[in-house]
């Protein structure tokens, strides 16, 4: 096992059993949340395209417009989140 150490007023010192403990812990903790932190950072990301499209799905069906292809759109953004490999997520290209 590596022995982990600590600076405790420029010296090292050696990290307790219970210290340890709770490093791993909290760095468990950390990976298990790690999915959590990717879809909230889509989201933040996608919340503008959203609202972009649902103004042209209003603005396009109020002229009597086709409005199929903002819709198709705006449901491929809001699958974003449920992507196999959200390290890769790939956003949809907006409509013409």
């Amino acid at each position: 096992m590596t022995t982990l150490y600590k600076q405790v007023n420029g010296v090292k010192v050696k990290l307790t059993d219970d210290e340890i403990a709770q490093k791993e812990k909290d760095e468990k903790e950390w990976d298990d949340e790690r999915s959590e932190r990717v879809i909230y950072k889509l989201r933040k990301k996608r919340e503008p395209l959203l609202l972009e499209a649902d103004y042209k799905i209003n603005t396009l069906a109020d002229n009597g417009s086709d409005v199929s292809a903002w819709r198709t759109y705006r449901q491929q953004l809001r699958d974003i989140t449920k992507a196999s490999d959200l390290d890769n997520v790939t956003f949809p290209t907006k409509p013409s």
